[in-house]
């Protein structure tokens, strides 16, 4: 429906709206689309008698009709469903005084189409019954509370005339909100972040009244609970078939012609044969989520605004509930946004408009006193991944007509019908060069977060240069390592099996092998063997020795000796058996000789050219995509070994947070959270979700706990368990490209869902623009790995698409803000030197000290202002 160029009226004496809400304001009022008003005629069964019972209801000291006049109010490519009239009558009163009303009629089309579909779904009756009997009741609701909120114009019943015209019954006859001012904006610029703002305001404040009043007074009728289709499934399968395939088919037909579209064509020809089985379903309420009476129909020509003569928003309506339905919120929500909203603001606002719609939904369920569950953003924000069928509709359905000039082809027989001339209207659809700019970019959106793969229940289970490299500092030199337990001589037998020519070892030396700040665990040194030939020449050999630190924290050195000394091998080899070589870590080594001494022997991969990246300035986005490439292929790779025999050892279900660790942990993290407190006041926009970070902190140990327990029904890998910039090494050849990378430092190895390992390293080691910008585009990279990599090792178990990967993502949201507010400061550090290795064995004093240092950081301050807003936009401070 629309009002387009709906100019000011008398004043009427039926049902004014009402304006007393406080609203945001914008700053101009869009202009509304050049309307090329239609030709079609008004049927000449609608007559000035039939409203006699109307004025008489409705208007005070009503006498008779004066004047009667009843025409199109809507250009073509306004409203397809429905012919839409203005009815404009003079109302002569008792004291012969005349009073202008006016009403919008909506009415069908006289066509063959339209009345078997009437016939199928009677979608007049359903939204006469939301506007007269529903929506007063959720207005009344609020009354009650002391809010004063109109949701939708009033509209009236022919209880006398449809007893003589029985046509009548097929109309939905209402107030015109145009003689109060409203309109509609520019479908084709679409909203602005405030109108957006009060559209998703208004949407929340109807989904939570309809969510009160069914717990108040039960279910709903079936027309409600079902939708206009029925509870018949069948028959609202060969409906939406019927409606749906011509224009697919030509839908599908221009895809290939966008960019990248050949990418996307499969996948959504896919999409759309699955959706014809898929489609009711997910339409319909499930008992266990949180669900609503949807408008069904939520774009911009359905929304009325109402401007001040500054220009500045004052309120805003909702039409045309021909289609609502009871089920899950997103419906709406994706159907909204993804039609209506200005494209400067639909993708990079998206996660701040769901969470907008959450905190009006809240604060107006709690103002209603709702007794049941409310759900949490981060269920809100995974079930729009649940749901992301409603993105796909609204943007190849409906998107195309909102950015399509007016012409006198858009009808609904074009629209929804095969003939040529409905071809020829599609066509024009799909190539209009405003639609193919925006349908290109949502694709890609689209694409990078899952959404091109329809929802199915859950099975049981261009080349840039190398970053900068800080060379590494050598220092603190020990002739023969100064090591009781170890000298040059034990290296002999490790030597002579690498070099056929060795006679003996000369010498040896150590050197630290990190400089401050890039290790915060246990000792790493560099070490150095001379060795003398057959031949007298002199060769040197480098290895990386590690030495466990003295330390009250949990004891990781044997989980990572059995990483390197039979997981790393055994991963590797079943990639060798596939006939693909990769190498995932360096080598190690141990001595024969008995040591009591806790040691992890490696070569020394800088040897070879290995590098470290600059922690402080992150990774670009070769660099980042190698790793998770390395990481889809490790994570592969353990499913596999797990798949050919059985189970890993249980203590890799505990991580580095686990119960052994607990309390120093807890120590850590309190001071954290104190720090924030004190120092928060730096932080840009920190108000927005300040109380649920301080929050988070006081439990954070205990969800980390809570969240590496195993559940065998859900995917899980074995996770690095530490994945930062500083435990990846990287080979480049000479034009500076990245040729190989490594994974070091498996020492909190631990099994469980992956969420873990791409949180960590995504949080903390890509450049900054790359975090949030690129994410969705990084776990889909990683997850065509991990595809890729399973269907070269002949894994037979379930991997779950990227939809479902989101969805993982977001279930096990703890290691998104912990990263930032912990290992995050650490990576971001200057490289001090007084920075102790045995951080956590720090006494409160120290650490509060050291927190505050840390988040006094200027970049570091640039990273948590960035990420965090967008960790909470997304639910995922919501544990």
């Amino acid at each position: 429906m629309g009002l387009n160029n709906s100019k000011k009226k008398p004043e009427a004496s039926i049902a004014p709206v009402n304006d007393t809400q406080s609203k945001p304001s914008v700053t101009t009022v869009p202009d509304a689309p050049p309307v090329v008003v239609t030709a079609t005629p008004v049927p000449n069964w609608i007559n000035e008698s039939q409203f006699v019972e109307i004025l008489s209801q409705n208007v005070p000291q009503f006498s008779e009709i004066r004047s009667f006049n009843a025409k199109a109010a809507m250009g073509a490519g306004e409203n397809y469903a429905t012919l839409m009239l203005r009815v404009k009558i003079e109302a002569e009163l008792i004291d012969k005084t005349i009073k202008p009303v006016s009403f919008m009629m909506k009415v069908p089309h006289d066509s063959v189409q339209m009345q078997e579909m009437l016939k199928v779904a009677n979608f007049f009756d359903v939204e006469n019954e939301v506007y007269i009997d529903l929506i007063p009741k959720f207005e009344e609701l609020y009354k009650s509370k002391g809010l004063d909120i109109t949701l939708a114009p009033r509209a009236y019943r022919f209880n006398e005339g449809v007893k003589i015209e029985p046509k009548l019954k097929n109309t939905v006859l209402m107030y015109d909100l145009g003689q109060d001012g409203y309109k509609n904006v520019n479908r084709v610029k679409g909203l602005n972040v405030e109108q957006a703002e009060l559209v998703l305001r208004k949407l929340a404040q109807y989904h939570a009244a309809s969510a009160v009043y069914k717990s108040i007074h039960g279910p709903y009728t079936d027309s409600i609970m079902y939708g206009m289709f029925g509870s018949d499934v069948q028959k609202a399968m060969d409906m939406l078939n019927t409606m749906l395939a011509s224009t697919q088919k030509v839908f599908l037909e221009n895809v290939k012609t966008y960019k990248d579209g050949y990418k996307y064509h499969k996948k959504l020809a896919t999409y759309f044969e699955k959706m014809r089985v898929n489609f009711i379903s997910l339409g319909m309420a499930k008992p266990h989520e949180f669900n609503v009476i949807n408008h069904g129909d939520c774009w911009v020509n359905n929304l009325l605004f109402k401007f001040d003569q500054a220009g500045n928003l004052k309120d805003m309506l909702f039409v045309d509930f021909q289609n609502p339905r009871y089920a899950h919120p997103a419906s709406d929500l994706l159907y909204f946004i993804m039609t209506s909203v200005d494209m400067n603001y639909k993708l990079t606002y998206f996660d701040y408009f769901i969470k907008y719609y959450h905190d009006q939904l809240v604060e107006h369920l709690k103002l209603l006193d709702y007794k049941e569950r409310v759900p949490k953003l981060v269920e809100l924000q995974m079930e729009t991944y649940k749901y992301g069928c409603w993105s796909i509709m609204a943007c190849y359905l409906v998107l195309p007509v909102v950015l399509l000039d007016p012409t006198e082809s858009a009808t609904f027989d074009n629209f929804f019908g095969d003939s040529e001339a409905g071809a020829n209207f599609k066509k024009q659809m799909y190539t209009n060069k405003r639609y193919q700019h925006c349908i290109e970019q949502i694709l890609q959106w689209l694409d990078n977060r899952g959404l091109l793969e329809i929802y199915e229940p859950p099975q049981t289970l261009p080349v840039t240069a190398a970053p900068s490299i800080v060379p590494v500092e050598q220092n603190k030199s020990k002739e023969d390592f100064g090591l009781d337990w170890l000298n040059s001589q034990d290296f002999a037998e490790l030597i002579v099996a690498q070099e056929p020519e060795f006679e003996k070892i000369v010498g040896g030396t150590s050197t630290t092998a990190t400089k401050p700040g890039d290790n915060y665990g246990d000792s790493l040194l560099k070490v150095n063997i001379e060795v003398q030939l057959k031949d007298k020449s002199t060769k040197n050999f480098d290895f990386v020795l590690k030495i466990q630190a003295d330390s009250e924290i949990a004891n990781y050195f044997p989980k990572e000796l059995e990483v390197y000394g039979k997981y790393v091998p055994a991963f590797e080899q079943l990639y060798t058996e596939a006939g693909h070589s990769i190498r995932f870590s360096p080598r190690s080594y141990r001595f024969n000789k008995a040591i009591k001494q806790s040691y992890l022997l490696m070569e020394d991969l800088r040897r070879i050219g290995f590098k470290m990246a600059d922690r402080r300035q992150g990774l670009d986005l070769d660099h980042t995509k190698s790793v998770l490439k390395k990481l889809a292929q490790w994570h592969a790779a353990s499913l596999k070994y797990k798949e050919q025999n059985g189970p890993y050892p249980s203590k890799y279900n505990d991580g580095k947070i686990c119960e052994n660790s607990r309390k120093i942990f807890q120590k850590l993290y309190e001071s954290i959270g104190e720090s924030f407190g004190r120092m928060k006041h730096n932080f840009k926009g920190v108000e927005e979700y300040a109380h649920k970070l301080e929050a988070y902190c006081n439990v954070y140990i205990d969800r980390c706990i809570e969240d590496a327990k195993v559940d065998e029904l859900e995917f899980n890998v074995l996770n690095h368990g530490d994945l930062w910039i500083n435990n990846v090494m990287f080979q480049h050849d000479q034009e500076g490209r990245v040729k190989e990378v490594y994974l070091i430092d498996h020492q909190v190895t631990k099994y469980g869902n992956p969420a873990q390992d791409l949180y960590f390293f995504l949080m903390t080691s890509p450049e900054l623009n790359l975090k949030i910008e690129q994410f969705d585009y990084l776990i889909r990279y990683y997850h065509e790995n991990l595809i890729e990599s399973v269907q070269l090792l002949k894994y037979t178990g379930f991997v779950p698409n990227l939809k479902e990967l989101q969805i993982i993502l977001q279930k096990h949201p703890i290691h998104a803000a912990g990263t930032v507010i912990g290992p995050l400061s650490l990576c971001l550090r200057d490289p001090i030197e007084e920075l102790d290795t045995d951080l956590i064995d720090k006494d409160g004093s120290a650490i509060d000290a050291l927190c505050d240092q840390l988040y006094s950081s200027e970049t570091y301050k640039k990273h948590f202002e960035l990420l965090m807003p967008w960790i909470n936009r997304r639910g995922l401070l919501d544990i």
